[in-house]
């Protein structure tokens, strides 16, 4: 009876992280499109420095929520990869 309790709570608290994470991601998209193109308009470089913080946050909140999807398809055993070559050595360099 309890392990039953404790999946279901698990389950809950599963799809709750899924619907916060998806609903974090909806206006973040929108944010970002009009905040880009009002940094485009302006000619004010304060604004402009000002915008870009709005932009580089929202890109981080977004990463974020992409973050968190991911996480909760990899417990439930759906993420989809996507199987590519690479070069190692490149990639390596890239770190170091």
């Amino acid at each position: 009876m309890a392990n039953i309790q404790l999946k279901n709570q698990d389950r809950i608290q599963k799809e709750f992280i899924n619907i916060a994470a998806h609903e974090l991601r909806t206006p973040i998209q929108p944010i970002l499109g009009l905040t880009e193109f009002v940094k485009t308009k302006t000619k004010d470089n304060e604004q402009k420095e000002l915008l870009a913080t709005v932009i580089k946050n929202a890109n981080r909140l977004k990463k974020l929520s992409e973050d968190i999807l991911d996480v909760t398809k990899i417990e439930s055993n759906s993420l989809d990869l996507n199987k590519e070559r690479f070069d190692l050595v490149k990639l390596l360099h890239g770190v170091i």
